[in-house]
């Protein structure tokens, strides 16, 4: 058993991630289990991963379940996400089972977004045009769908945002201020 299973995505808001997943070994002709099981995740597309957790194959395992949370703010909002589970096979005739991946976040910041500028979008759903308060602290706004696909990008910010070329639907739309601060919340178009 070598070999990995990896889950990525661009669609993180941010707030806290739960997941979990369950895997069981399976032995051939009489063998033995010996080996590890790494859970681990990346913010930065794969090129460094943290551990998460270490699982330690001794024995058969019949099924079992994993489960961890990162807290809020580990993966930041948009960034490229990466969940691994990897094996390490050290000895023995045998194979391991994953199943049942469940990765969930909630859509919005909640704490730690508190002190970011307040900027009302309305109406919200929309039809064709989304206004922003305080759009003169605006660097930039993103627009993505919510597979994590960035769909729109303003950099001259007025108060006034025309978005007839988006679908119907439900986005996220990310803030960042000009002060360095971000706010991200959920955008419907009817």
């Amino acid at each position: 058993m070598v070999g990995s299973t990896t889950f990525a995505s661009t669609a993180s808001t941010g707030a806290k991630l739960d997941l979990s997943f369950r895997y069981k070994t399976h032995i051939y002709n009489n063998g033995s289990v010996n080996g590890t099981l790494k859970v681990e995740y990346s913010i930065d597309g794969g090129s460094t991963y943290q551990a998460i957790q270490t699982i330690n194959l001794t024995s058969v395992v019949a099924c079992s379940t994993v489960s961890a949370s990162l807290p809020q703010g580990t993966v930041p909002a948009g960034s490229d996400f990466r969940l691994r589970v990897a094996g390490q096979w050290i000895s023995g005739d045998y194979n391991v089972i994953l199943d049942d991946f469940l990765i969930a976040q909630s859509a919005t910041l909640a704490v730690a977004d508190a002190g970011a500028k307040e900027t009302a979008i309305y109406p919200n759903p929309f039809k064709e045009v989304i206004y922003l308060d305080n759009a003169d602290a605006v660097k930039s706004i993103t627009i993505s769908d919510f597979s994590g696909r960035m769909v729109k990008t303003v950099v001259n910010v007025s108060r006034e945002i025309r978005l007839p070329e988006l679908q119907r639907g439900n986005y996220i739309i990310n803030i960042a201020y000009k002060d360095g601060s971000k706010k991200q919340t959920k955008l419907i178009k009817d």
